[in-house]
């Protein structure tokens, strides 16, 4: 195979020979990269395996990075320049596990992702931490990470917590690959232990019509103030962090519509906050029925009468002060709270049923509590039930995927089939 030379041009051609090659016609070297080679940047070179790499020196030290591209090389090494002037480099051989979850956690996830995502992160990584924690991140290997997986099955945790679990582990050594820190991520090579579904929560259900209608009546005869907020939970389909973060701006009574703008977040040890939607989708206008307009104004004109004869009792979260639903002391609502007063009104229910069934001479039909998402699954019901398009209904549920409601119409679907 004959060799071919360099061209002023840059290019590969036969040299010194009639009728040869055209000087711009592409080589064999060139075809294989060894143009690219000698127009790399000064320390960055391709291996045999078509791999770069580059070379550093630090504390009389030698490293080496590599990489697919030299793009991916040359970030690196702007990473590694990062964390040196920021104070946040360690070598590549001595940094635990625990120390670079920091690392990790600080620069990479902090003020990047919500708050609410970095907490999970945090507790999926708990449980990585006593076994691997101390270990050399380069010392990790796939049975460890598997160990951990196979443990959490062994413990009882559900499919969707080892995976959110092994998730966060993928991200943690997948970034310490990026940085050239280990060559290889050791949870690429591990798999999800089998673990079967958990029943779905008997609480988180769809109530019947007459169900709804009793939970209603039931909880606007004994607390009015925080009956409102079913009625809106029923007729809207919000999530309750959607409900408890709704401010009166979002109620828009001219258009006759209710806009969620956000949710209530409370984290350990910090205020309330208003926090970001779980998805675009979940930006959306809901149309209001006349009913909760009417309530809604009512209610409005209660919270400011509440407010004006409470005073300096009245203490609203910071930055929280116009929210629709709160305690009687302005306090925004939690969902805990909310949970104990269904809880409470369907105690209420069953036994005002006892003390009728127990006149009547039969046995009781007692109703089962429930939890918040079920309101937004029973409006979902409701809206199939009544031929509103499940495209339609995605909508206003904020479901970032189609597939999400359709899930719940085959749900609905069968019970209407089986009603039949």
């Amino acid at each position: 195979v004959p060799e071919y030379a360099v061209c002023s041009n840059g290019f590969m051609g036969h040299p010194g020979k009639a009728g040869g090659r055209p000087c711009c016609f592409p080589g064999r070297k060139e075809m294989f990269g060894m143009a690219e080679k000698r127009a790399l940047p000064k320390g960055i070179s391709m291996r045999k395996d078509g791999r770069y790499q580059a070379r550093y020196t630090l504390n009389g030290k030698r490293h080496t990075i590599y990489g697919k591209s030299r793009k991916e090389v040359e970030k690196k090494l702007r990473d590694v320049q990062y964390e040196i002037d920021h104070g946040i480099y360690a070598e590549p051989d001595r940094i635990t596990v625990d120390a670079w979850y920091k690392t990790w956690k600080k620069e990479y996830r902090e003020n990047v992702v919500r708050e609410t995502t970095v907490i999970g992160n945090e507790k999926c990584y708990k449980h990585a931490s006593p076994e691997i924690g101390h270990m050399k991140l380069q010392s990790v290997r796939p049975e460890h990470i598997q160990k951990i997986l196979n443990r959490m099955k062994r413990e009882g945790y559900s499919r969707g917590y080892i995976e959110n679990t092994r998730q966060t582990m993928n991200m943690i050594f997948h970034q310490a690959h990026m940085n050239g820190i280990i060559i290889t991520n050791p949870v690429g090579r591990t798999v999800l232990p089998k673990v079967e579904n958990r029943e779905e929560n008997p609480h988180r259900r769809a109530l019947t019509e007459q169900e709804q209608k009793a939970f209603l009546e039931c909880a606007a005869e004994r607390k009015p103030f925080y009956a409102d907020i079913f009625y809106v939970g029923f007729s809207t389909g919000m999530r309750i962090g959607e409900i408890n973060g709704l401010e009166w701006k979002d109620i828009d009574f001219g258009r006759m519509e209710i806009r969620v703008s956000g949710t209530m977040i409370k984290i350990a040890g910090k205020d309330y906050y208003k926090g970001p939607l779980k998805t675009g989708e979940s930006k959306r206008a809901i149309p209001m029925l006349p009913e909760i307009a009417r309530r809604l104004k009512r209610h409005r004109a209660e919270q400011a009468k509440l407010r004006m004869m409470l005073g300096d009792k009245w203490e609203p979260a910071r930055g929280l002060e116009h929210l629709v639903f709160t305690t009687m002391f302005g306090k925004p609502l939690m969902t805990l709270s909310v949970s104990r007063y269904i809880d409470s009104t369907v105690n209420a229910i069953n036994r005002a049923e006892e003390k009728r069934a127990a006149e009547e001479h039969r046995k009781p039909v007692l109703m089962e509590t429930f939890c918040p998402h079920s309101m937004r699954h029973t409006f979902a019901t409701r809206a199939l039930e009544r031929g509103i398009p499940p495209k339609v209904v995605q909508g206003y549920l904020g479901h970032s995927s189609i597939d999400v409601t359709m899930d719940i119409y085959t749900h609905v679907t069968a019970e209407l089939e089986r009603k039949e």
